[in-house]
């Protein structure tokens, strides 16, 4: 295999070139059954009560098995959860892509860059989304109840921090990877 820097190709060859393209290949696949599970999966849980409280419980702890949940509520909450798998769910559609393109090859492109930024934005964004996914939905879900019982929830955990940071970096790799291509299609065109 010939990985290519942007128009140019550089030499990755022999087990190294073959265990990227097996790697991606798997990482590909594992990302369309990512995709098609957490599609299904949220389907689902908006279909049986039980699984939306389960839901209400991870994001909320506690406070989530206070909150009323009549089909309205429900639906609600399904509207507010949308917003986040969304961002998800466009960040595994761009990783899949990005291992497609390391499956054919294409290592250092602007392509591959591209869908690296898209991936750490999708990632930084979930870090972002989670706490304010949680008061969205401890806000609407306790609309109903009497003054004073109504919740503000605030939260943020280290998982939120970890994916605002990862998301970073690997935003500022695919920056470099983009600038590394540039600069080899700048250097080609000497040739």
């Amino acid at each position: 295999m010939q990985a290519r820097l942007s128009g140019t190709t550089i030499g990755l060859t022999g087990p190294a070139a073959t265990k990227l393209v097996r790697l991606s290949r798997a990482m590909e696949w594992m990302s369309t059954i990512g995709i098609v599970l957490i599609v299904a999966l949220i389907g689902a849980v908006f279909l049986v009560p039980s699984w939306t409280r389960n839901l209400l419980l991870t994001k909320l702890g506690e406070i989530g098995t206070r909150l009323p949940l009549d089909a309205g509520n429900q639906a609600l909450a399904a509207v507010i959860i949308t917003v986040p798998v969304a961002v998800m769910l466009w960040g595994l559609l761009n990783v899949r892509a990005l291992f497609a393109e390391f499956a054919r090859g294409q290592v250092f492109t602007t392509a591959a860059a591209t869908h690296l930024q898209r991936f750490g934005i999708a990632v930084l964004a979930q870090g972002l989304l989670g706490p304010v996914t949680a008061t969205a939905l401890a806000l609407a879900l306790s609309l109903s109840n009497p003054p004073g019982q109504r919740l503000l929830v605030l939260t943020f955990s280290s998982n939120d921090y970890v994916s605002v940071i990862v998301g970073g970096v690997l935003v500022a790799v695919a920056a470099v990877m983009r600038e590394a291509a540039r600069l080899a299609d700048e250097n080609a065109s000497f040739v």
